[in-house]
């Protein structure tokens, strides 16, 4: 049984950390004693990160509100409910979200397939208008998957230019919208299996050098239902990605350490 191996660094330097000592299976990450049961909607559901946050929420116990464009398509799942909608059309995102406690953003599109007015859509407007629609319908909790690298001080190929643009946009929207939220960026998403490396959370900007840094999408899932189902990472910005550390700690405990973003 494969364990994972977490360090945090906190802050805006790599040398401000904090390390926490403990172990936790891969391989199971099922509810912790007093964890309430909660119904999270996954948008994006479908897609090939949002189907590891389903599968992470089930093991937990959560009931899953499974939401993609192309939901009418899956076959019955216990524990999840199916419902097609798109976050580009907002009238069709309020009965989706009807009783739920939280949602995860793992939409995604690839931008070399796309317009890059498909890119603001998704990324910018789907957000803004996904979190109006969650506040009108009570959810409490929003978490955004984003990406490292948006920040202005961050170099990157001009073709991701407005992918990334459109991103921090949505990042902003969320952010303004008054509800409870988590942005989790990613460097880099890779199909390796989950559990083999430790995963770094990190808040200092930009990402230092010695890359490439990627993050494994079943990593990145578990870390995307932590901050749904807990209060750890309530308006917390960071970036998550893979690493090879000692063992050293939980990440889950190591979201409580993180700062806050600024009002």
């Amino acid at each position: 049984m494969t364990t994972r191996r977490t360090i945090l660094f906190n802050g805006l330097a790599l040398g401000s950390s904090a390390l926490l000592g403990a172990r936790l299976s891969a391989a199971d990450p099922a509810r912790d004693a007093g964890e309430t049961p909660l119904t999270v909607a996954v948008l994006g559901a479908t897609g090939r990160t949002g189907k590891f946050v389903v599968e992470d929420l089930l093991a937990r116990g959560h009931a899953v509100r499974g939401i993609s464009r192309r939901a009418g398509a899956q076959p019955p799942q216990d524990g999840v409910t199916w419902i097609s909608a798109d976050v580009r059309r907002p009238e069709s995102m309020g009965p989706a979200l009807e009783g739920v406690d939280a949602l995860i953003y793992a939409v995604g599109v690839t931008f070399s397939e796309v317009e890059v007015s498909d890119l603001y859509d998704v990324y910018h407007t789907g957000v803004a208008d996904t979190a109006d629609v969650a506040i009108r319908t009570g959810v409490k909790r929003f978490v955004l998957l984003s990406s490292a690298g948006r920040s202005p001080a961050g170099w990157m190929p001009e073709r991701l230019a407005p992918s990334m643009d459109a991103k921090a946009r949505g990042e902003a929207a969320l952010r303004a919208s008054g509800i409870h939220y988590t942005i989790s960026r990613t460097p880099g998403l890779s199909d390796r299996p989950g559990g083999e490396y430790g995963i770094m959370l990190l808040q200092a900007e930009p990402i230092p050098p010695g890359g490439p840094f990627m993050i494994c999408r079943e990593d990145s899932a578990s870390v995307l239902v932590e901050c749904a189902v807990s209060e750890k990472a309530i308006n917390k910005t960071f970036t998550v990605l893979n690493a090879i550390t000692p063992e050293v700690g939980i990440w889950r405990d190591a979201l409580q350490y993180l700062q806050q973003d600024p009002v």
